[in-house]
């Protein structure tokens, strides 16, 4: 009949559920499935990936050589303190690529046929950039925390190696004496790796949680960057072209707080010479007044 208002049928209300569904996770993508690279996922241990990785170890040396040479000349490092903080970094980087290769494995190869989240590429990628992001600074804060611990319990100042056995420690803190340089290194890096184990497990189980967002962000960016039907192009841009930026990044940072800090010794040298310019003074002033006496009795004016 004329003017009568027709309700919609089942099947249309339905498709208009699917399409809101379907809005919803474009806008949140948690609900969307991930989308799957055409070609396979691309393989960390292969020729060409052992390669790839190789390539991002000696950028990562290069830029601490050139992180070490642009310091100010005053306060360079000598070149075996810089050895040591440059290698203590270089152990933690491979230890923390590491993970994130083992993680990458781990995950995909369980997910394998499974799930579409299975690309070690993005996975490893999501290792990273959750190092890049929290990991980093998550440790300069641990770090931060537990350097005057460490250095009030166990008599150990990050990023000092050689320890003078006969000359005090400035803040009179009791440091350990007669330990050798390697030593030191050794247990300043297990330090380091331990703290770095730790935020890394906190980090990891959060990215793991949020892999439903994560993963689809990344598994989008490869498919809309035209990078699923090359292996090679995955490997490239997760091993190399984002951790080109985002390790220089994070060496710069961790070169800022794992490097021995010298706060305190400077904090307490203008106090030292304040004490001393004072000390001058008194006795410049106690001689002119003996000067003084001496001459009035002599019945000469003095100078």
């Amino acid at each position: 009949q004329a003017g009568e208002v027709r309700s919609p049928s089942l099947p249309a209300l339905h498709g208009l559920g699917s399409t809101v569904a379907q809005l919803g996770g474009c806008v949140f993508l948690g609900g969307m499935e991930a989308p799957v690279c055409e070609g396979g996922t691309c393989q960390l241990f292969g020729r060409f990936g052992i390669l790839v990785q190789l390539l991002i170890g000696t950028w990562c040396v290069l830029t601490l050589v050139v992180l070490w040479r642009c310091e100010a000349a005053a306060k360079r490092r000598p070149f075996l303190t810089w050895v040591g903080d440059m290698s203590k970094q270089l152990v933690g980087s491979l230890w923390g690529h590491l993970m994130n290769v083992f993680l990458a494995l781990f995950v995909g190869n369980e997910l394998e046929g499974g799930s579409t989240l299975n690309n070690q590429c993005v996975w490893y990628l999501m290792g990273f950039l959750s190092d890049i992001i929290c990991v980093t600074f998550l440790c300069w804060w641990v770090t931060s925390a537990a350097r005057p611990l460490i250095r009030k319990k166990c008599g150990i100042d990050i990023g000092e190696y050689e320890q003078d056995s006969h000359s005090p420690s400035p803040d009179g803190v009791a440091m350990v004496k007669g330990v050798p340089p390697w030593a030191m290194w050794c247990i300043q890096t297990g330090i380091w790796l331990a703290i770095m184990t730790a935020v890394k497990v906190v980090v990891s189980i959060g990215v793991f949680a949020a892999q439903n967002y994560l993963y689809v962000w990344l598994a989008l960016a490869f498919q809309y960057g035209g990078l699923c039907h090359h292996q090679r192009a995955q490997l490239i841009t997760s091993v190399i072209v984002v951790p080109v930026i985002g390790d220089a990044f994070q060496l710069a940072v961790q070169d800022g707080f794992l490097k021995r800090r010298d706060t305190e010794v400077d904090a307490m040298k203008p106090l030292k010479v304040g004490v001393d310019d004072a000390a001058s003074d008194e006795a410049s002033t106690e001689s002119d007044s003996s000067e003084s006496v001496d001459a009035s009795r002599g019945g000469l004016t003095p100078c």
